[in-house]
């Protein structure tokens, strides 16, 4: 019997290197700044954290924030410097988060998606990346689908990553939201009503109140994001890929469009499997 152990490092769709750090795997490029983040992070109880597995709505939910997942002298002078509350975003693991974070009490958001419309999100986001590296050819859907179900892909596994946040928002419901794309897609007042009560600032229940949350919403829609300047013709300063490439469609159940049902009876599968004894449900 052999005793090779599996590899720790290796290549990512033929482009990115990867190297597993404490079961999550994650670019080479970025394992510096990470442990610098991790290690030297100086946490506010008054901190904003949104933190989503990689290419699952952050576009959607966020304003204007500050990536925290590696960290550089630059970053760090911004951060001492950004007055409260500071609204942060990471694709960390709960278990990679700095200890510091972790018992500040700041409040962290996590949006989970469904597995399918992940793995299309996914194959659509790194294959635009691709198409600017000369000589790339377009990567296979059935190798996305591939990586996704073995878990070895940038911050994944992706069920580990879900289930960290949602294990933790179970045990400190008044510092961790996790909330669900599908549910905010559908319910969009409600669940936004639900993330500004939990960050302590809910919104009027008078007249103005909707008027704010409609302000809210309209600032933050997919089609407005879209249209600014800077996110189509922009390229972001530290991951040099185009602010277009985040933007696609912002819909659930694309996966419908991609994924045969084979392939989505598969990935529903290793969804049960992965998910027993949770308590938590990802369906469509």
């Amino acid at each position: 019997m052999s005793n090779q152990q599996p590899p720790t490092e290796l290549l990512f769709w033929s482009s990115h290197q990867i190297r597993q750090i404490d079961g999550f795997w994650y670019q080479v490029s970025l394992a510096d700044g990470m442990a610098a983040f991790r290690s030297r992070f100086e946490s506010r109880s008054d901190d904003i954290l949104l933190t989503t597995f990689r290419k699952t709505g952050t576009t959607m939910t966020q304003v204007p924030t500050l990536d925290t997942t590696f960290l550089e002298d630059r970053t760090q002078d911004i951060l001492l410097s950004s007055p409260p509350p500071r609204l942060l975003h990471t694709h960390l693991p709960y278990s990679y988060l700095p200890e510091a974070m972790r018992e500040s009490g700041c409040k962290i958001v996590y949006l989970a998606p469904n597995p399918k419309d992940t793995v299309v999100s996914m194959w659509h986001f790194f294959n635009k990346v691709l198409k600017s590296v000369p000589g790339d050819k377009p990567y296979p859907l059935e190798g996305a689908v591939e990586s996704f179900c073995s878990g070895v892909l940038p911050f994944g596994p992706f069920y580990e990553h879900v289930v960290g946040f949602w294990q933790e928002s179970r045990r400190r419901p008044q510092e961790v939201l996790f909330l669900k794309y599908e549910e905010l897609c559908r319910e969009l007042k409600e669940q936004v009503r639900k993330l500004a009560s939990f960050l302590v600032k809910p919104f009027s229940q008078l007249d103005n109140g909707d008027s704010e949350l409609e302000k809210v919403l309209w600032r933050s829609s997919l089609d407005r994001l879209k249209e600014l300047e800077v996110n189509k013709i922009g390229v972001g300063e530290l991951n040099h890929v185009l602010n277009s490439a985040f933007f696609r469609r912002g819909t659930v159940r694309d996966w419908e469009n991609y994924l045969t049902p084979q392939i989505a009876q598969c990935i529903d599968q290793l969804t049960q499997s992965k998910l027993q004894g949770t308590r938590l449900s990802l369906d469509d």
